[in-house]
């Protein structure tokens, strides 16, 4: 379960970092093309349709002449929302690095949404993992210098969270002999309730704070799974 949360964590950011990534290349590439590009004055000559599910979306291609010579200009890009006619006038900045629209533009829009999106994942998988090594820690810390006592399995809830569409369980323990219930973290993994019921499972209590402590419920994990949990 830890291997898995870890993955799922690990991935989110890596994928994150690789939309953030690319979003940035292609703004920095937009932003020096601007800056050193030749400002040329172009034509829209005509108005491209792309048909999709979603329905047409257009974009404009534009004539303009650099280095003595007649080029055209079809951005890679389009919108649903066509805001150029044929015989519009548009500046162009123009190098041997490239062609883009001098300011900013609609390819701006797509840029920034990636380079969004791409940081929302970045931070998302990043607290999930930090979040997930704070509680590798304090577990390993628990197991260590905590206070061990033995529980057995009395109920399980039903997480609304799920990961690769498997929603997390929250096992309730009671310690043997005692009154206390101690519950679990969300457990991504498949327990039959009859398999839950026959083990006993290891409680560990900071000695210092009563209310901290870590069931260890992955000591078990290498026994078969059941195919689904049962009531």
């Amino acid at each position: 379960m830890k291997t898995r949360i870890k993955k799922t964590a690990l991935f989110m950011f890596l994928f994150g970092l690789l939309i953030a990534g690319i979003s940035a290349y292609f703004g920095i590439k937009q932003i020096h093309l601007i800056n050193t590009g030749e400002l040329v004055q172009g034509e829209v000559t005509r108005i491209i349709s792309v048909a999709s599910d979603d329905g047409a979306t257009y974009k404009p291609e534009v004539s303009y002449q650099w280095n003595n010579s007649q080029h055209l200009y079809i951005p890679s890009y389009s919108s649903s929302i066509n805001t150029r006619r044929v015989g519009d006038r548009v500046a162009l900045r123009v190098s041997t690095e490239g062609v883009t629209f001098d300011g900013f533009h609609g390819g701006w829009i797509g840029i920034i949404i990636g380079l969004g999106l791409g940081l929302g994942f970045c931070i998302v998988g990043l607290l999930w993992l930090l979040r997930h090594i704070h509680r590798y820690d304090r577990a390993t810390r628990l197991k260590r210098y905590g206070r061990r006592v033995s529980a057995r399995f009395i109920r399980r809830d039903t997480t609304h969270y799920k990961i690769n569409d498997q929603a997390g369980s929250i096992l309730y323990l009671q310690e043997e002999k005692g009154q206390r219930v101690f519950q679990t973290h969300p457990i991504f993994s498949d327990f039959s309730i009859k398999w839950l019921e026959e083990h006993i499972f290891d409680v560990y209590i900071d000695t210092a704070n009563a209310d901290e402590y870590y069931v260890d419920i992955e000591k078990h994990f290498g026994e078969p799974k059941s195919q689904g949990l049962e009531e």
